[in-house]
């Protein structure tokens, strides 16, 4: 008996450990004759009741050490609850994704290729971070805000500031995956830790999508102030769906920024690629990066599991 009760209790606590779901991917790339594991993700997702789901999320990828070398790090990148709050909104609690660059990610649809212009363009401090959102839906039109510490997934807070960030939307928000178009605003606002006004900054920046047909585009312009000065950024991506196995993209950002003598100046990115997935779960991009007069041409795969 007491052997069948120790069976019957290992059964009950594996099937509560697997009642969620593991999932996550890697990026694989060969650029300028090496290769190299550039981000690996892992995550584990359930829903704990009817209002309550749960994510946890596993990220490692290059960090830089105080010599400059690069080695793989683990991060914490998220671990929180969405609890509904009524069929059209919910809070969001703990370790959670910024709202000001999901939707844009999702219209350029290639995070493995290339982050989010801008993610790319550090427009954004970091992509997540502690605090709490809210989300409410009406029809299609959704808003949702943020507080949180404003030092990003791999720091504790350490001033006291908080980081506000809001994010209107109407339309489809995942075009990726959804026939339909998109428009919205951001708008991110952190007071630094002094009082003088160099450790601020904000964010406001407009976005619009369409998707159909097999043809998938995105513009969105974006405006950076820091202290004084201000940068500014246009993008424009595009991908075609030649196949269920083969999709064709192109995208262009157009950055005004300031060098170390805080001077004005331009310059230009673009990507032009493939992507081959010739079975579930596999991945397989050539394509280039173009910076001014630099052309980088890589072959990524990414794994998904």
């Amino acid at each position: 008996m007491k052997n069948k009760m120790k069976l019957i209790t290992a059964i009950i606590s594996l099937s509560i450990m697997t009642a969620g779901e593991f999932s996550g991917y890697s990026i694989f790339n060969y650029d300028n004759e090496t290769f190299s594991v550039d981000r690996a993700y892992l995550q584990y997702t359930d829903d704990l009741s009817d209002d309550l789901f749960f994510k946890l999320r596993y990220d490692v990828g290059r960090d830089s050490d105080t010599d400059g070398d690069t080695k793989l790090a683990s991060y914490l990148k998220n671990v929180y609850v969405d609890w509904k709050n009524g069929d059209n909104s919910k809070f969001s609690i703990g370790l959670i994704s910024m709202n000001s660059f999901g939707v844009q990610e999702k219209t350029w649809g290639y995070r493995f290729i290339a982050k989010s212009p801008v993610d790319y363009h550090k427009f954004i401090k970091s992509t997540a971070d502690f605090g709490i959102g809210y989300s409410h839906s009406f029809g299609e039109f959704n808003t949702n805000v943020q507080i949180v510490n404003g030092d990003g997934y791999k720091k504790n807070d350490s001033d006291g500031k908080m980081l506000t960030s809001l994010r209107l939307m109407y339309g489809e928000s995942k075009l990726n995956k959804n026939d339909g178009h998109n428009v919205g605003i951001v708008m991110t606002s952190f007071d630094g830790e002094s009082d003088d006004d160099a450790d601020d900054y904000s964010l406001i920046g407009l976005f619009g999508g369409w998707s159909s047909s097999g043809l998938r585009l995105g513009l969105e312009y974006n405006s950076y102030d820091y202290g004084s000065l201000t940068d500014k950024l246009t993008s424009f991506y595009l991908n075609y769906k030649m196949s269920d196995a083969l999709n064709l993209f192109a995208r262009h950002d157009m950055l005004n920024t300031h060098d170390d003598n805080l001077s004005s100046i331009d310059e230009t990115t673009s990507m032009l690629g493939a992507i081959w997935s010739p079975t579930k779960g596999l991945y397989v991009s050539p394509n280039v990066v173009i910076e001014d007069d630099s052309n980088d041409y890589r072959l990524t795969f990414m794994f998904k599991y």
